[in-house]
């Protein structure tokens, strides 16, 4: 039994380890700008969402947005999308502790290059002054979409 115990403790601790190795590694190639928490409520308030919208945060990071636009807009279905395997836990452990067993907000482990956007009508951005050619190019794509208003920290 002990023996057991310590594979699965082994195990876990290398799962943790490996994790952050890769978000470490993601940080080097992603722009990484966390959204100061003192600026979520005027930034939530500017977004001026209505019932009905979509909102999603490309790179959620720890999803600190996606909830705040969650408690503050009821009518409003809130996604964020994230790869990074160190913020996602913490993103999802929060959703699980903020809002448990509502499918209004969800975190997605998915690039947002790659995600089915179409039922989304506002994006949040805050990727910093160092955004890679991928999500420029992504950018330009969605701007062209009339139906999606874009919000960016800048």
């Amino acid at each position: 039994m002990p023996n057991g115990l310590a594979l699965a403790i082994s195990i876990l601790i290398l799962a943790l380890v490996i994790s952050y190795v890769i978000s470490m590694l993601l940080s080097f190639f992603l722009s990484t700008t966390p959204t100061p928490r003192k600026e979520l409520r005027p930034l939530a308030k500017k977004m001026k969402l209505k019932k009905g919208d979509v909102f999603a945060d490309l790179g959620c990071g720890d999803g600190r947005v996606v909830f705040e636009v969650a408690k503050r807009y009821k009518d409003v279905k809130c996604i964020g999308y994230e790869i990074s395997p160190i913020h996602l836990m913490l993103a999802n452990l929060s959703k699980t502790l903020l809002y448990p067993f509502t499918k209004r907000v969800v975190i997605y482990p998915e690039d947002f290059t790659k995600a089915d956007l179409r039922d989304i009508t506002v994006v949040y951005t805050n990727w910093g002054r160092n955004i890679s050619k991928n999500q420029k190019e992504f950018l330009k794509r969605i701007k062209k979409e009339k139906r999606i208003r874009i919000v960016s920290a800048e």
